[in-house]
């Protein structure tokens, strides 16, 4: 039968619902991505999914994962969802559940859920498992061969640079073949240069906990790889005892006391379950490769018949075990007070000291072995003398124009890799704030001396002036369909050009401080200003009247853009949050935040879909955001200050960013929208 997931259908499992396309409950439809029936529901208890058994098209069963619906608006809980279809996309492993789909599924009412396909594991977890078995132990042959598959897997899942941080018995599937499938990436966390500085800062990051099994720096926010170890040691007692690891635990001592109800269990295995559940990170074995050396001293000692030989391949593993933890002797020690300006330097080995604040002890976190994650720029511009305030790329795709407050426009080759401007136009009259290509060989240019500019790019030379403003200009907007440009001015005007002649068409009056940014629609009828004033105005192009004040940002209004479709606002302020508005209304939609600094530049793909946002936020200036989740997907690090301005090539390959670190960096964004497990659906 099929099933309705529409959380407030009143009869979800209504009789007829074979027979039709919709619910004859609520009217919602039933299948999912046009493709896939629910058949049960298998879970509704965790705390952000229901989980659910669906076929396809050709009735082989998969699991379905959908976002409660009340935490739909919640940025946070989106995020972390979709974090779980991001890890699992990135990885392949017979240990890892593989994900088929992300998928938004919409209600009758019009609601959208959001919702992950993946394989379905046959099988108990090992939670169900152990109760089928009356709560029997393992012997440890059992034990090393499970031990050894999931530190196996692990060792996949820290190699891609993430932090499970939530392993236990009931996280992981014992499928038919005997292969232990660990589950549940939804609590999965990036080893990012953010999150670490964040442990150094002594910040804290969300608190994953399940209660018997999180290491105790995760439980105050500060979860590491060894976190995962922790909770590793903690499954195996639960396994090799029949007990919940809690039943074990003496307070008054802080330990665990369970070698008593496992007496099968020989020293060597349980000094390594003791050493993966060491109080302090720095206790536990450095990295995976370790552990799974120390497994392969044990099986070895098993195979052993002479008590001499196993006398001495116990030594063997003692130091094993010891080794697992040894770090190296000439550690860079970084402090609280210089982790967060350090971090983007770290390389293997280097050991974080986090000083003691309130009751939290100080811990040495190890990092493992991990090759770091980043995306960096493939190329540097950098000839400018001071700030690039604005970056344009040219029609043809070909060519970049940067402007600086050095007084300079800088003409690049986007095409060739060639480190120098192969055009430089100067004198300029003071800081240039804003240029835009008016073809492949014109450029409009406007800054201090109040004054726009058309400007022939082989000669260098000015072809017309446009002037009127009274103060600095700012921003530049041009549609050249409707033969209109736009400008926004510390006068606090907009100013509305004809292009072809060079004459004012309307002059736009009502802010009350300085225009920093200026968009166009894409149909040329309205004009969207940013101030800061701390509001936006929405004008009539042909009655210069004001349609909507839109109200809602705490600070000024640095950037402004119309989606592609015309229909939504977008903008980023000095308060730390993009927000989105309604064009014909002017009401706001929502807004994307976690910023921790002023939002200086956005842009935006030309499907609408995706959203890049510049800022001075250490490290990831530049970050992208899915409009469908909204939800951050990448973080681009490579800028050392505020990012200005941002702009995408015709082909939609290249970004092009420039920030008051004088530089113009750009990026092959091809490759960061090809990685991410989430294309947008309508």
């Amino acid at each position: 039968m099929r099933l309705c997931i529409n959380p407030n259908c009143p009869t979800p499992n209504h009789p007829d619902n074979d027979n039709y396309p919709t619910c004859q409950g609520c009217g919602t439809p039933l299948l999912i991505d046009d493709s896939y029936a629910v058949t049960q529901l298998l879970s509704d208890a965790g705390g952000f999914g229901v989980v659910y058994e669906a076929i396809d098209a050709t009735g082989k069963p998969k699991i379905l994962k959908i976002l409660k619906q009340d935490l739909n608006s919640d940025s946070k809980a989106v995020s972390l969802f979709q974090q779980e279809a991001f890890v699992l996309g990135q990885i392949e492993h017979a240990g890892i559940p593989k994900i088929e789909t992300y998928v938004h599924h919409h209600l009758e009412d019009g609601t959208m859920l959001h919702g992950i396909i993946m394989q379905k594991i046959e099988g108990l977890n090992l939670e169900q498992w152990i109760y089928q078995r009356q709560k029997s132990p393992i012997a440890q042959k059992r034990a090393i061969v499970w031990l050894k598959q999931l530190v196996e897997i692990l060792a996949v899942v820290h190699r891609k640079q993430y932090l499970h941080r939530d392993i236990k018995p009931a996280n992981i599937m014992l499928s038919p073949s005997g292969q232990l499938v660990l589950i549940d990436f939804g609590t999965a966390r990036e080893a990012t240069h953010t999150y670490l500085a964040k442990i150094g800062g002594v910040q804290g990051v969300t608190s994953i906990c399940s209660v018997g099994y999180t290491a105790p720096e995760q439980e105050k926010g500060f979860a590491v790889p060894q976190s995962d170890f922790y909770a590793l040691g903690c499954t195996m007692i639960h396994l090799v005892t029949g007990k919940y690891p809690l039943d074990t635990y003496n307070p008054d001592r802080d330990v665990f006391e369970w070698r008593s109800q496992a007496p099968d269990i020989s020293e060597e295995f349980a000094d390594l379950i003791d050493v993966l559940i060491a109080r302090k990170p720095t206790d536990r074995p450095i990295n995976c490769e370790a552990i799974l050396k120390i497994i392969k001293e044990i099986e070895q000692i098993d195979q052993l018949e002479s008590s001499s030989k196993t006398k001495a391949k116990r030594k063997l593993v003692k130091r094993a075990i010891k080794e697992s933890t040894r770090r190296p002797t000439s550690p860079v020690l970084l402090t609280v007070s210089v982790i967060v300006a350090a971090v983007m330097g770290l390389s293997i080995g280097t050991v974080i000291k986090v000083s003691a604040l309130g009751q939290f002890e100080e811990i040495n976190i190890q990092l493992p072995v991990f090759q770091q994650k980043r995306l960096t720029p493939y190329r540097f511009l950098e000839a400018h003398q001071d700030a690039v305030l604005d970056v344009a790329i040219s029609p043809d795709g070909k060519a970049i124009a940067s402007a600086s407050d050095d007084g300079t426009v800088k003409i690049w080759d986007l095409v060739d890799d060639k480190p120098s401007p192969i055009k430089e136009i100067k004198d300029q009259g003071g800081w240039v704030r804003s240029v835009l290509f008016l073809s492949d060989r014109q450029i409009i240019t406007a800054g201090q001396d109040k004054n726009i500019k058309i400007i022939d790019i082989a000669s260098g030379k000015v072809v017309k002036t446009l002037s009127g403003h009274t103060n600095l200009i700012n921003s530049l907007a041009i549609a050249p369909a409707f033969d209109l440009l736009a400008s926004g001015s510390y006068d606090n005007t907009v100013r509305l050009w004809q292009i072809s002649t060079g004459k004012l068409r309307q002059t736009l009056t009502g802010h009350s401080d300085r225009v920093w940014s200026v968009a166009i629609s894409p149909d040329g009828k309205r004009v969207v200003s940013a101030s800061r004033d701390k509001t936006l105005k929405i004008w009539d192009v042909d009655t210069g009247k004001t349609l909507h004040d839109l109200k809602g940002h705490t600070d000024g209004v640095t950037a402004v853009i119309i989606t592609p479709d015309g229909k939504r606002v977008i903008s980023g302020g000095n308060d730390q949050v993009i927000r989105v508005w309604d064009l014909d209304s002017g009401k706001q939609l929502f807004t994307l935040t976690g910023f921790e600094s002023e939002i200086g530049a956005i842009a935006i793909s030309s499907d609408g879909n995706y959203l890049f946002s510049g800022s001075k936020e250490k490290p990831n200036f530049i970050r992208i955001w899915n409009l469908q989740t909204k939800s951050a997907i990448w973080d681009l690090i490579g800028h050392e200050d505020l990012v200005t301005s941002l702009a995408i090539s015709p082909d939609e390959t290249k970004l092009v960013s420039s920030s008051q670190d004088r530089n113009v960096n750009i990026w092959d964004i091809s490759k960061i929208l090809s990685t991410t497990p989430l294309p947008p659906k309508e």
